[in-house]
């Protein structure tokens, strides 16, 4: 395995950790204030904080996977000219 493959799959692992974390919190803050008031529980049996919350963290896991394999990609390329 290449060096700059094993950099990529390290900073996406990061960026998938970190976009979870973030997004679940963002989904859960988000979640709480606006889908409070509604009665979302009795259709689907998840209160919409919870709903927000797993949506942001899956959001937020594949978005900040790319961003981490960029990131990554260009750090390299910095070190590396």
């Amino acid at each position: 395995m290449t060096r700059k493959l094993l950099f990529e799959i390290l900073g996406g692992f990061l960026g998938l950790i970190i976009g979870a974390i973030v997004g679940g919190y963002l989904g859960l803050i988000l979640g709480g204030s606006l889908l409070g008031s509604f009665d979302i529980y009795e259709h689907t049996g998840l209160e919409g904080y919870e709903i927000a919350t797993y949506i942001g963290a899956i959001i937020g896991a594949a978005v900040m996977a790319i961003v981490g394999v960029k990131v990554t990609l260009k750090i390299i390329k910095r070190r590396n000219p």
